[in-house]
């Protein structure tokens, strides 16, 4: 009988199954394999996982004939975050916006490749957008909703704001939205709606705002828009600072918080926002980073901002999930030829990555003799609940069917030479755009 920490693991499992068609039972096999495959290095390999039944030639086969009903399964995993977890900062729900390069620069016949950023410099692929919620106040885990591809004909904010519109759809709990520097934008903050969706979003340190306007003097004409400029990387142009905190951490060293109300960007003259810098120095009073962290908040102005500068940091768990579906759950290593079937090889890995965080309850930590066990009162982490799944998955069964042979099939025709697959050039947006 499954034990009661893993009764939300066993429903999820038949909810999925549910919406996989047509080769569900391929599909899933293959979803269970991910879990148990941390070291695979193709999508082949994932075939000799202990519970896969079905050979390796059913990886490419269950991917080319399954189908994925996405949106079903956005409400699936919004559901799911909403039931698993109530972690709220003044009532909101906290989630993570982010992109991430998905590496193809040796695929000449996949098409809608372009020039992607990643943490090793520029690379050619595609780029996919998350969107996740924030689970708990501390360790890594996130509950992952939403991963789409960004096409070359859009960007990453765009779709980013598309994602958000239809979170807003979905999720009855108030949120806030974390998001880099890059999303401090007009699409993005089109989002934004008093008590429903509100934006913590880091920004440049040369980004340049805008005080309130004066007030009126009388005086024939338009009265201005704007009032003196706030440049963040010129301290000379900054007013005073309506609060200041100094938070005093363990080790000796603290923080600093500044806190400033009534600012605006150029374009978004009347839409007030509030800025936040934080710094932080060591014990000796030096600054441990050379640059300030600057934040814009678009909600109400009296949160508990001592508590509140740490929202943010949280969004590092979406970044540690990239990390860990390209290392440990095979997302990248994968060499599809079509865009549809490495699309859906994406929303397996992240359904796989949902048993491993439905597990977690149930997980018993396996450490490796140079490793130490997880200290007591921490959550397991990713890694550490995927090598128990074998266990775990064991005990609860699965709702595929078994394999069903069918002979040996008859192979090509005698002379049959299949004509070579068309090559896409490199989308190279500068050069399109002039």
């Amino acid at each position: 009988m499954t034990s009661l920490n893993l009764q939300v693991l066993s429903q999820f499992r038949e909810q999925v199954y549910q919406l996989l068609h047509p080769s569900r039972d391929a599909a899933f096999e293959i979803m269970d394999a991910i879990t148990q495959s941390p070291g695979a290095r193709s999508a082949v390999e994932v075939s000799l996982a202990p519970g896969m039944q079905r050979k390796f030639s059913s990886v490419h086969k269950g991917l080319a004939r399954t189908r994925v009903d996405a949106p079903a399964l956005r409400s699936l995993l919004v559901r799911t975050a909403e039931e698993h977890e109530h972690f709220l900062v003044a009532g909101y729900a906290v989630w993570a916006l982010d992109h991430t390069p998905y590496p193809r620069h040796a695929a000449p016949t996949v098409d809608d490749r372009g020039f992607v950023h990643g943490a090793d410099g520029q690379e050619i692929g595609h780029q996919y957008s998350l969107l996740g919620r924030v689970l708990h106040p501390t360790g890594s885990w996130v509950g992952l909703t939403d991963i789409r591809r960004i096409p070359t004909t859009t960007t990453p904010t765009q779709l980013g704001a598309e994602q958000v519109a239809d979170l807003k759809k979905l999720c009855p709990t108030p949120f806030i939205l974390t998001a880099d520097s890059e999303y401090f934008t007009d699409a993005l903050l089109a989002q934004v709606e008093a008590g429903r969706c509100e934006a913590l979003i880091r920004l440049k340190s040369n980004r340049v705002l805008y005080d309130a306007p004066p007030a009126p003097t009388g005086r024939p004409g338009r009265p201005p828009e704007h009032g003196a400029k706030l440049k963040l990387n010129q301290p000379t142009t900054w007013r005073a600072a309506e609060r200041t905190y100094r938070l005093e951490e363990a080790d000796g060293s603290w923080v600093a918080l500044d806190w400033w109300r009534n600012i605006h960007e150029r374009r978004w003259p009347t839409r007030p926002v509030c800025l936040i810098r934080v710094q932080q120095f060591n014990p000796d009073g030096a600054p441990r980073f050379q640059r300030s962290l600057w934040l814009v908040w678009t909600g109400p102005t009296d949160m508990d901002w001592p508590t509140f500068r740490k929202v943010y940091l949280r969004r590092v768990c979406l970044e540690s999930l990239h990390q860990f579906f390209k290392n440990s759950l095979t997302w990248t290593k994968t060499r599809l030829g079509y865009i549809a079937h490495e699309e859906r090889w994406t929303w397996l890995v992240a359904l796989a990555y949902w048993q491993l965080l439905l597990a977690l309850p149930a997980a018993r930590d396996v450490w490796r003799p140079w490793e130490k066990p997880t200290a007591e009162g921490r959550q397991l982490s990713p890694g550490r609940v995927q090598r128990d799944m074998g266990r775990i998955l064991a005990e609860l069964g699965t709702p595929a069917g078994p394999p069903k042979p069918r002979g040996n099939p008859r192979g090509r025709a005698k002379g049959y030479r299949p004509a070579p697959r068309p090559r896409y050039p490199v989308v190279c947006k500068s050069a399109e755009h002039g």
